[in-house]
């Protein structure tokens, strides 16, 4: 079929595009991601071992941004500034650098020290976003930083000769230094970092290499290129396994790594949730069900081997099979259970709603299908409901430690409420959610995009309350028309992990289940 009603931009009808999504999981089985300036910079000065440095580096080159950034806006740009930089002065002290190459790392490092100090010594300095560890990776990389502009003080470089004067940077708003000493100082007394730690094990710096209660999962330490870089230590450890690790991560991006790989759990249930919750009829591979239930049937899941168990992950988990006529047991959840909410993984220091969303999700599916008794389940959800409920902010909308934009949040949040039948609450996510809309139709924090909008479709379209007002949709035909008209490869960075990333699987299937649901409504690309 070509009639544009029912296809994707290219004129492939939207199922077909949909199976080729489904189809990518299988065929790229470590999952696709956008490449990172943190780890890439990282990996660099902690595994300068590591083939291809020149890659890293003019990879890092070309990302920085003309005001001398890299990252994301204000301070999403603090932690991957400092890694670049940080990797680019590193870089530049090494013998085997040619004058040129010298010149061109020293002007990087320049633009970037002078960003950072705009960020920093400004009267409202960027504080940091509630990113994984950026409490701790914060202060160390200030740190080491700070470290090379000391040794400029006696040994300037020419480029950076502004530097040379014993400046220093001020830690961001948001560092814990005096929690990153604690860690530190556990792990030289006793060995051994808690799991939770492990994902950003780079922070514990010499005294990562080798801690012994680390345990790589196919070579990676908990889906980590910087914290895997971190513990082979240089020269690396005869760990074969993690050394190839860190050599494919980088395979896909010239040299440059990944932030979070990796993330194939994690990718295949949100990509299979996105497109069966929108309606679209795909077919599911029957390995990749087995593989879920396997997986699942073991216990609590992370969102790839080596990281820790949670409740988001878990409990997307079990929605999806139940929706895919497989349900399972969601017992496994109560080990998050907490007075008034349910908590990402046990000893997490900012609660997430999307995560007790799909929590709600996972219970209302059990006590739709459930024979026996659901009395905790039902408990657990009024629970649940409650704390969402006080969670929603004034304006209408959620906010989560996963993603940078509140559409996510109130999408996720919207639907599962919409389950239960709280039309109060959903309506004031509805109204936020007309009420910014962008003139170009779209929707998005830092100016419109697909996957921002197509959030904004699914709580128009897809909840009773946004189905009922007339309101909803000329502006869900709006961003409709937009997102047709949009690169369907274009996929800006916005999920949260130590900054900010892109799961390009994820976010083609939310963009498809938009287009899904508008040509279900019968939406033309503009009213």
């Amino acid at each position: 079929m070509t009639d544009t009603a029912t296809s994707s931009p290219a004129g492939t009808p939207l199922p077909s595009s949909a199976a080729e999504v489904l189809a990518g999981l299988t065929a790229r089985p470590l999952g696709e991601t956008s490449p990172s300036i943190y780890d890439t910079g990282r990996v660099n000065t902690l595994a300068p071992w590591l083939p291809n440095a020149g890659g890293r580096l003019r990879f890092l080159m070309s990302a920085q941004k003309a005001d001398g950034t890299w990252g994301g806006p204000d301070g999403y740009a603090v932690i991957p500034t400092l890694s670049a930089v940080e990797a680019l002065l590193n870089a530049g002290c090494r013998e085997d650098v040619s004058a040129a190459e010298q010149g061109r790392l020293a002007g990087a490092a320049h633009r970037g020290l002078s960003a950072l100090w705009s960020l920093l010594h400004r009267n409202d300095p960027a504080r940091l976003p509630d990113t994984v560890a950026a409490e701790l990776i914060a202060p160390a990389l200030t740190a080491e930083v700070n470290a090379h502009l000391d040794r400029l003080a006696s040994s300037p470089v020419s480029g950076l000769d502004a530097w040379s004067g014993g400046a220093r940077l001020e830690r961001p708003p948001g560092s814990a230094p005096q929690s990153l000493a604690k860690a530190r100082e556990h792990l030289r007394v006793s060995g051994n970092a808690p799991v939770k730690l492990w994902h950003s094990l780079e922070v514990m710096g010499d005294l990562a290499r080798a801690a012994r209660s680390v345990v790589p999962a196919g070579g990676a330490v908990s889906c980590s290129p910087a914290a895997t870089a971190a513990w082979l230590g240089s020269p690396p450890m005869d760990e074969p396994a993690s050394i190839a690790y860190l050599e494919s991560a980088g395979a896909d991006h010239g040299g440059a790594l990944p932030g979070i790989f990796p993330l194939y759990g994690f990718e295949r249930i949100w990509v299979i949730a996105t497109l069966l919750g929108a309606g679209l009829d795909v077919s599911v591979s029957g390995s990749l069900v087995t593989q879920l239930e396997t997986t699942l049937d073991a216990g609590a899941m992370g969102g790839a081997p080596g990281l820790p168990p949670d409740a988001d992950t878990t409990s997307a988990a079990l929605a999806t099979l139940a929706r895919l006529g497989r349900p399972r047991d969601p017992a496994r959840l109560w080990e998050f259970e907490l007075d008034d909410h349910f908590c990402c993984w046990v000893g997490e220091r900012t609660p997430s709603p999307t995560a007790n969303a799909h929590v709600l999700e996972a219970f209302a599916e059990h006590v739709a299908r459930a024979s026996g008794d659901t009395g905790r389940h039902r408990a657990a959800i009024v629970k649940i409901v409650r704390w969402l409920a006080d969670a929603q902010r004034r304006d209408g909308s959620w906010t989560d430690k996963w993603h940078a934009s509140a559409y996510y949040a109130t999408a996720h949040c919207a639907l599962a409420l919409d389950l239960v039948d709280r039309d109060d609450v959903v309506r004031r996510a509805v109204e936020w959610t007309l009420a910014t809309q962008n003139a170009d139709g779209s929707w998005g924090r830092w100016g419109g995009t697909s996957e921002e909008t197509a959030y904004a479709i699914h709580i128009l379209l897809r909840t009773r309350p946004g189905r009922a007002d007339p309101r909803t949709r000329r502006a869900a035909a709006r961003g409709h028309a937009f997102m047709r008209a949009e690169d369907p490869e274009r996929h800006p960075a916005l999920w949260q992990d130590k900054e900010l990333y892109a799961p390009l699987a994820i976010c083609r299937a939310v963009r498809l289940a938009a287009l899904h649901i508008a040509q279900a409504a019968g939406l033309p690309s503009g009213e």
